[in-house]
C-alpha cells in the first residue's frame, strides 16, 4: 500500500468537532451552570487524571471543548505558596484575607489534586465585563465543583 492510500479495512477514524471559542459573557448574561456527565471514578481510585469526577464536563459544553484544548500540553506546573518566605516578609495576615480560607485551602492540596484543580479551573473560568474588577461576579470558575465568583 503506498502512502496515502486509505486502509480496505473499513476501519473509520472518528472526527471530533471543533468549536470557535465563545467571547465572554457580557454583564447581563445569567450565571452558567456547569453540567458534568457523571459523578466519575471516586477520587484517589484511579490513576488516570481525566478519570476525576471535577473532569467529566457534560459533552458538547464549553468546559468539555476547553478541557480538550488545555489537557494537552504540560503547562501546569505545580506550586504552593511559600508561606515561610510570606511569614518573613509579614504578610501572612494580608495574604490569608486575600485568598479565604476556601482558597487557601485549595492551594494547600498535594501535587495530582492540584492538577484536578488547575485543569477545572482553566475549564470553567469566566471573565465577565461589568466595568471593572471591583464589581462582584467579574471572574467565575469552579473548583471541587463549587461555583466561586470574585
Amino acid at each position: 500500500m503506498m502512502a496515502g492510500e486509505g486502509s480496505s479495512s473499513g476501519t473509520k477514524r472518528k472526527r471530533r468537532r471543533t468549536r470557535v471559542a465563545r467571547e465572554q459573557p457580557a454583564a447581563d448574561t445569567p450565571l452558567r451552570m456547569v453540567e458534568y456527565r457523571d459523578d466519575g471514578i471516586p477520587h484517589g481510585q484511579s490513576t488516570v487524571l481525566l478519570d476525576s469526577p471535577l473532569l467529566l464536563f457534560a459533552y458538547d459544553t464549553d468546559e468539555y471543548y476547553r478541557l480538550d484544548v488545555i489537557k494537552k500540553p504540560k503547562l501546569l506546573d505545580f506550586r504552593r505558596i511559600d508561606w515561610d518566605l510570606v511569614r518573613q516578609l509579614g504578610q501572612v495576615d494580608r495574604l490569608e484575607q486575600l485568598l479565604g480560607p476556601k482558597l487557601r485551602m485549595a492551594l494547600d492540596c498535594d501535587a495530582p489534586q492540584y492538577y484536578e484543580l488547575a485543569l477545572e479551573f482553566h475549564s470553567t473560568f469566566q471573565y465577565r465585563h461589568l466595568g471593572g474588577f471591583d464589581k462582584p461576579d467579574v471572574v467565575l470558575f469552579v473548583l471541587g465543583k463549587k461555583r466561586s465568583s470574585i
